[in-house]
């Protein structure tokens, strides 16, 4: 099936999503690992999930280049909030650096193509993969970004911390 391919390096790819890339990415908002990523549960069906309006100002589908299989989507907030990026990994790929590549290409692709100077993402303080990807990428703390949430389950209190990337002229 032929996409439109956003970016692209040695390992992935950020092509154009499709309606048939839905099932995985609902598959993946259930999985505990994901659901801690982002500090909540979709609990939408999938016919729900199937007709959302994607709002982001750009959202794409992962594609791992040796294969052709789509591992995961990325995506930028809507048009009117502050940029901020975020990455879903499918769990049989994750600790491969596929994200990281990803993220790599996303954010490259959000300064030079869309014109973003400064790109944030969130990052909760036990989530060391994606930390680690942050800082690989050229985020740095941004510590007047961080937000005071509770948590999804347990309702205690839980800091995400935001880290940002500023484009250099």
């Amino acid at each position: 099936m032929k996409r439109t391919i956003y970016a692209t390096d040695n390992e992935v790819s950020l092509v154009e999503y499709l309606p048939c890339d839905n099932p995985a990415l609902f598959d993946d908002w259930h999985d505990p690992d994901t659901n801690r990523g982002y500090n909540g549960v979709y609990t939408g069906t999938f016919d729900e999930f199937c007709n959302r309006k994607v709002r982001q100002r750009f959202f794409a589908s992962i594609q791992l280049n040796s294969t052709g299989e789509i591992i995961g989507a990325i995506g930028i907030s809507p048009p009117d909030t502050e940029a901020d990026l975020a990455i879903w990994v499918f769990r049989r790929y994750r600790r491969k650096g596929h994200g990281t590549s990803a993220f790599r290409l996303a954010t490259e692709y959000a300064t030079s193509v869309l014109g973003i100077t400064e790109l944030h993402a969130g990052a909760y303080q036990d989530n060391i993969g994606s930390r680690k990807i942050l800082k690989r990428c050229g985020y740095i703390p941004y510590p007047a970004g961080d937000s005071v949430e509770k948590h999804y389950q347990t309702g205690e209190v839980i800091i995400q911390l935001d880290h940002i990337f500023v484009k250099s002229s």
